[in-house]
């Protein structure tokens, strides 16, 4: 019990850490000029030069690595109510200190992706924890089995990349809210995380280095990780952060749910009630995606407009 309790605390604080970075990189995003998907470059070279987004990604990772230390040792049942807690804090945060507004089909589609992270939690058992307990070998000897999981998520970033640089002129221009930018982010951070995962398993299995390195897993984490941390990037130049890192995390965790059960065979519980419960948490998750509007209501977008001018103005 205390074992779980130490490792809880600190997936608690790595969670914590996480997000931190997600409001770092919110601040280098209002100091950097307009931000387009369609320069991916110009991005990456604003972000690698700019010292407070290499504060932020100093924060994720380091977030990041003690998050695989402590979920790896945590149930799943303990593992998701944690992480869920660490993403309320921080649309606490947003809303309370960040003047940051959410819509009532906003809030309610937050909280349905609070709940279905707790079902997905409470589907845990022993027999249907996530865990890769099948060999890499077949994965790497069908690599179209690879590009099939990665083409939706590096399909669907790049069209929001386009979609959101696609500005309409006049008064009843609409611009995407964080939604959209959120899940092709947060598919792109799903499959990153994933890459981790391969990694990890077949080191374990070959104790190799140059075995990892021969794979396709270092690549498909830095490859995916550069795609998601750059469209977060513009995401949080242009939208809510409370919005979009609820979208991100959510579509990134049941992004490497499933893209493991694809790559490494992992194994959904047999059990009805467990089956249910998992099914029913991404059915929720799929049910506030619907809910989310896809456009920036007129109120948050002159409402963010003003904050954002308040944040240049201050010394």
């Amino acid at each position: 019990m205390g074992h779980d309790l130490g490792y809880a605390a600190l997936a608690l604080l790595a969670t914590t850490v996480y997000y931190i970075a997600f409001l770092v990189f919110r601040v280098s995003a209002r100091r950097m000029e307009p931000l387009r998907g369609s320069r991916p470059f110009r991005v990456a070279r604003l972000m690698l030069t700019d010292p407070v987004w290499l504060g932020g990604g100093l924060l994720l990772f380091l977030g990041l690595g003690y998050e695989v230390v402590a979920f790896s040792a945590l149930p799943l049942a303990v593992a998701q109510p944690v992480f869920a807690l660490g993403l309320v804090l921080l649309v606490a945060f947003a809303v309370r200190f960040l003047g940051e507004r959410l819509g009532l089909r906003e809030w309610a589609s937050v909280a349905l992706f609070v709940l279905a992270t707790g079902l997905i939690g409470l589907s845990a058992t022993s027999e249907g924890e996530l865990r890769a307990d099948a060999t890499l070998t077949g994965t790497l000897a069908r690599p179209w089995t690879m590009l099939a999981v990665c083409a939706p998520a590096v399909v669907v970033a790049a069209l929001v990349w386009l979609v959101g640089d696609r500005r309409a002129g006049g008064r009843h221009a609409r611009r995407l809210a964080g939604v959209a930018y959120g899940i092709g982010a947060g598919a792109c951070a799903g499959l990153a995380e994933a890459g981790i995962r391969g990694i990890s398993i077949l080191y374990q299995d070959t104790g190799s280095a140059r075995a990892v390195l021969e794979s396709p897993y270092p690549y498909l984490t830095i490859g995916l990780a550069a795609i998601a941390l750059g469209q977060l990037q513009v995401a949080l130049q242009r939208c809510r952060i409370a919005i979009v890192a609820v979208v991100l995390t959510v579509i990134g965790r049941t992004y490497l749910v499933l893209s493991s059960t694809v790559l490494f065979g992992e194994q959904w519980p047999r059990d009805t009630a467990p089956f249910a419960l998992r099914a029913g948490g991404f059915a929720l998750a799929l049910a506030a995606l619907a809910l989310f509007p896809r456009y920036e209501e007129p109120a948050a977008r002159a409402h963010r407009a003003a904050a954002g001018k308040r944040v240049r103005a201050a010394p």
